[in-house]
């Protein structure tokens, strides 16, 4: 076992010679996985598979490594007939651990006999054939196929169940039984065949009694009629009994009475003897089988605990995301009172940086009243400031910076030409073509006046086209300059592009000062006086 940190081999000491690592619960893990193999073992020592493959697939939960634990999960997938699960769980250990391992032996003696593998191919395409008929109903063509499945491969537990249950359906539950008898032989403890069982005893009324008895075989007496000996067959002995005799003397006494002595010797020996281990058998197949249903009992309330810890846990996760979605909306709430009181105190810029770390979706009820309110109070002064920035960055040819500005501009406020155009343009000299046309498209429709009269359509290229030709054209309309410094806080941006003829880019820029608000910045409320008001009245302000 090797440290998982650094790949040091370990020692009994309980750290790591290596790195110095703390390996105490490494140690610990590894324990439970081979306790786990163990308990493995010994079920499928006694041929409860179902209950060595939990008790092996917990193993290697704990150690994925756990080279044993999945070459016997292979052996018991093997054993029950499931060939393809035993050789991934084999390729599986190769992979992890190349060096020395049995399950390279198993891989490659199951791979050298190409007609088992074409056998077990066979049986596997004829199972899902019969899962396919007995979808549609048909039991009789699917009982065919599982009988050749069967005969194939006697150790498929799922055939079993499958070919017992189409029995129990069609009622012919002898049959049922015998089938169920069989697959207990190969897995004594799965519980899919004692369920079965049990249906077939309620039907019937019969138990079912699942104990290996042995069988005895004679061969008939033959008598021979000259000597009138006796001559049969116990197992493989022949034995010959001779005609009686007579004679009264010492001797033939004492030889009868030596002859009983050895005849009550072979009876105890042949007769009492086996039948005495058969009952010692018994009852130790008994307290074994009590012990597996103990044992099984176990794993099952160990199942409804941990599923009743799975339980508990979900319900703490939901707590917590509701906690975290409380402290989200807390937060937000505390965002929003910071941003109010800012615009209270005519700190714009701050109150525009605290309003845009709010998250609208978690406002509700007078919280989504004050955030509106503020949303309509501020959205003049985002407006100017981004228009302002992303004009002076378009003038000095910093379109990257335009377009980030002027996106918050026509945001802010959705109806003003000249963001829109000064973005389109931004894109277009940016060399964005899809990304201009789809503003100037925009436009078109938003503004068909103002685009009529810039002729806004003639700019609109296919998408591949460049738009580095229109630059100077399109830096030409800003030859009047943009007055982004008004005194009273207001935008005063000359709009060249308002009268500039596109086609020279320097015709005249006087452009009759179109204002970027469609009306004095400073009338339109950049101070926020209604936007003032309707908070005062929210926070009880007069």
């Amino acid at each position: 076992m090797n440290c998982i940190y650094c790949g040091t081999p370990l020692s009994d000491i309980d750290y790591c010679t290596g790195c110095g690592a703390d390996i105490t619960i490494l140690k610990r893990v590894a324990r439970i996985s081979n306790l786990l193999y163990n308990e493995g073992l010994d079920k499928a020592r006694v041929r409860d598979l179902s209950g060595a493959i939990k008790s092996l697939k917990r193993s290697l939960e704990f150690n994925k490594e756990n080279k044993d634990a999945r070459n016997l999960l292979g052996l018991v997938y093997f054993e029950s007939g499931e060939v393809v699960s035993a050789l991934t769980e084999w390729v599986i250990s190769k992979n992890m651990n190349p060096d020395d391992n049995l399950a390279e032996y198993y891989i490659d003696k199951l791979q050298s006999n190409k007609n088992k593998l074409d056998t077990i191919n066979q049986t596997i395409r004829k199972y899902n054939q019969a899962l396919v008929y007995c979808r549609e109903d048909h039991d009789d063509m699917a009982m065919i196929q599982l009988k050749k499945v069967l005969s194939q491969n006697p150790k498929l537990i799922k055939a079993y169940h499958l070919l017992a249950l189409l029995y129990l359906k069609h009622q012919d539950y002898e049959k049922a039984r015998k089938l169920l008898k069989k697959a207990a032989f190969i897995d004594t403890n799965n519980t899919t065949t004692l369920r079965y069982l049990q249906e077939v005893e309620l039907a019937t009324g019969i138990s079912t009694s699942l104990d290996v008895k042995r069988k005895k075989k004679y061969a008939k007496e033959k008598v021979d009629r000259l000597s009138g000996t006796v001559t049969y067959m116990n197992g493989n002995e022949m034995i010959i009994q001779p005609t009686t005799f007579r004679d009264s003397s010492a001797v033939a006494t004492f030889i009868n009475i030596f002859l009983g002595i050895v005849l009550g010797a072979a009876v105890v020996w042949f007769l009492v003897v086996p039948s005495t281990r058969q009952s010692i058998y018994e009852k130790a197949n008994a307290q074994v089988t009590d012990a597996n249903s103990q044992m099984a009992a176990q794993v099952s309330r160990v199942q409804g605990l941990q599923e009743e810890i799975d339980g508990y846990q979900s319900k703490v996760d939901a707590a917590n995301k509701a906690k975290e979605e409380a402290d989200k909306k807390a937060d937000s709430y505390d965002e929003i009172l910071q941003a109010a009181n800012y615009y209270l105190a005519n700190d714009m810029t701050k109150a525009a940086d605290a309003f845009n770390q709010i998250e609208e979706s978690s406002m509700t009820g007078k919280g989504q009243e004050l955030y509106a309110t503020l949303k309509t109070a501020l959205a003049d002064y985002v407006f100017t400031e981004a228009y302002n920035a992303g004009a002076t960055a378009f003038a000095s040819g910093d379109y990257k910076t335009a377009i980030t500005q002027l996106k918050k501009a026509t945001e802010a406020k959705t109806d003003d030409f000249n963001a829109w155009y000064y973005l389109a343009f931004s894109y277009r000299n940016n060399n964005d073509t899809k990304k201009a046309n789809k503003i100037f498209r925009q436009i078109v429709q938003q503004f068909p006046t103002q685009a009529a009269a810039y002729n806004i359509s003639g700019y609109i290229t296919s998408d591949t086209s460049s738009g580095s030709s229109t630059t100077n054209a399109t830096q030409g309309t800003t030859t009047g300059g943009t007055d982004t410094t008004n005194t009273a806080g207001t935008t005063d941006t000359t709009n060249a592009a308002g009268t500039t003829d596109n086609t020279t880019g320097a015709d005249d820029t006087t452009g009759g000062d179109q204002d970027t608000t469609g009306n004095d910045t400073t009338g339109n409320d950049t101070t926020g006086d209604n936007g003032t008001a309707d908070i005062n009245n929210m926070f009880g302000i007069e």
